[in-house]
């Protein structure tokens, strides 16, 4: 009976034992790899909505539910405000949006978009994201939608409205 039942089970749990310390052990070395590279791509993308930018800090406020985070360039040339937006997809879209000191957008650049392909999709273009350059609060609602994808084209929308709606707030304080 040792032989058949208890034996193999200590064995099966002497081997899930040492898997799981291992697992742990690579874990704990490859977590903040990937958080410095996370890090590191947050701050291109940042460079990439802001190119005169020389630097970011983060901004802590009272912020809408939907914005992620917000950054002033250190040389105050502006600000990139990550934001998601709720669209067709159950995962919302993600978007950086960078806008200048005069408060127009210099570039939009969606970090995660799970919308429909072929339509919803088309919201990351460039094509469709370069009509908001150089827009700003009271312009921003004359952009042209995708046909097909209109949910999508309206989560865009607002994701820049919430942006443009922040970076009055922190531009008021």
């Amino acid at each position: 009976m040792i032989n058949e039942f208890i034996k193999p089970t200590l064995v099966l749990m002497l081997i899930c034992l040492i898997i799981t310390g291992i697992l742990a052990t690579t874990k704990s070395v490859t977590d903040p790899i990937i958080e410095e590279n996370n890090m590191k791509t947050s701050e291109l993308s940042r460079m990439e909505v802001l190119s005169q930018a020389d630097g970011f800090s983060k901004i802590d406020g009272d912020f809408s539910e939907n914005v992620v985070d917000v950054y002033c360039a250190n040389n105050n040339y502006g600000y990139a405000i990550t934001v998601i937006s709720k669209g067709y997809s159950s995962t919302p879209l993600k978007v950086m949006i960078g806008i200048k000191n005069d408060g127009n957008i210099e570039n939009i650049k969606v970090l995660s978009n799970s919308e429909t392909p072929g339509l919803g999709s088309k919201v990351s273009d460039e094509g469709f994201t370069s009509q908001f350059h150089n827009k700003n609060i009271n312009n921003v609602s004359d952009i042209e939608k995708i046909s097909g994808a209109t949910i999508s084209s309206e989560a865009m929308r607002k994701a820049v409205n919430t942006a443009l709606e922040t970076f009055e707030q922190v531009k008021g304080e």
